[in-house]
């Protein structure tokens, strides 16, 4: 039992020494620890305005959504006498009952630069038949004609019209106008995937004694008017996006953080649905002039993209120049461009862009 005793009061003799010691080692100052502070600012959005050709443009539909357009330039055929009637070219000047023939030509247009494929959910096409010759082709005798009109993009019929002689008068020197509605629609687009052909076919009967020009012309002229597209994939070289401008409030960091922030950020989220990618600037300028700017680079995109966190570090400096600034101004800028060819978009896409200012506050500590 003595034993014990001593040895029970060596330990506490050398646990009340261990006490002292580690008293010795108790911090007297206040510890110090870093707070985050983040600012979120202005978001962008940058339009699919931004990636097509200025060619293409974006349009209201009558229920309310958008849509994009563009124009085609007209299609025009021209064809003498002589071309398509090889009977009548025998007999130049002479006074002949009229021969049969078939009278057929086609013009093609391409679509505007940089557009590959467009898918038509409305639009019209209108045509003007030019009757050059001395005689009506449709209604030359007793006997009836025909006149159709096909318009073809690949393999794909935009617009069809055929009208028949015995509801159609082609009199010698008459323009007639018509006008055809393109075939694609909401539910059913038809996509143009290449230039666009307009043919024009009309059959003439024999018909009564005419005198036989054959520098006569008969002309089909075509164009297109109020084009509605659905989609469009178009080629992307490298181009120059509309600049997006914010502005983020840091005043409120001012009194609380003066002389104790240590770093800072710019954390930028992206949500980027094109197939692009490339290189921006975030330019930020204070009222106060400070100036600073951060290079990053765009992610290519694409449908169903998660979005993309971009983390840029703010100097001690850079950071402190901007705090206290009520309306600092951001500009997002720079150039993108597809590395896979072109890229399909609708008219309601848009890359999303929202920036967070983050300050690092050191606090606490004597």
């Amino acid at each position: 039992m003595q034993n014990f005793t001593r040895t029970t009061a060596r330990l506490a003799v050398l646990a009340g020494c261990a006490f002292v010691a580690l008293g010795c080692e108790v911090p007297t100052g206040l510890p110090t620890w870093n707070t985050v502070w983040q600012v979120p600012a202005d978001s962008a959005e940058v339009t699919v305005a931004s990636l097509i050709p200025a060619s293409v443009s974006i349009v209201d539909v009558s229920d309310g959504t958008k849509a994009f357009s563009f124009s085609l330039p007209a299609a025009t055929t021209s064809t003498t006498l002589g071309e398509t009637c090889y009977a009548c070219a025998a007999s130049a000047g002479q006074r002949i009952p009229k021969p049969q023939f078939t009278l057929a030509d086609s013009a093609t247009v391409n679509m505007p630069v940089d557009v590959i494929t467009a898918d038509i959910i409305g639009g019209a096409i209108d045509y003007t038949l030019t009757n050059g010759f001395d005689f009506d082709p449709l209604n030359p005798g007793p006997s009836h004609g025909w006149m159709r009109i096909i318009v073809t993009s690949g393999n794909a019929v935009v617009a069809r019209d055929s009208v028949g002689g015995s509801s159609l008068a082609l009199p010698a020197g008459a323009a007639i106008n018509r006008s055809i509605s393109l075939e694609g629609s909401p539910s059913s687009p038809i996509r143009l995937n290449g230039p666009v052909t307009v043919v024009a076919t009309l059959f003439s009967p024999a018909g009564d004694s005419v005198t036989i020009n054959t520098s006569e012309l008969f002309s089909v002229s075509a164009s297109a008017h109020d084009i509605m597209i659905s989609q469009v994939a178009v080629n992307v070289p490298t181009t120059t996006f509309t600049p997006q401008h914010g502005t983020v409030d840091l005043s409120g960091l001012d009194e609380a953080s003066t002389g104790k922030i240590s770093g800072g950020a710019l954390i930028l989220s992206v949500v980027n649905p094109f197939a692009v990618g490339g290189s921006l600037s975030l330019d930020i300028k204070a009222p106060n002039g400070a100036h600073v700017t951060k290079g990053f680079t765009l992610a290519v995109g694409g449908a169903g993209t998660a979005p993309s966190v971009t983390r840029l570090g703010l100097t001690t400096d850079e950071i402190n120049s901007l705090i206290g600034q009520k309306d600092v101004a951001i500009t997002i800028s720079g150039s993108v461009s597809s590395p896979d060819g072109a890229v399909t978009v609708t008219p309601a896409e848009r890359m999303a862009i929202s920036t967070l200012v983050e300050a690092t506050l050191v606090t606490g500590g004597n």
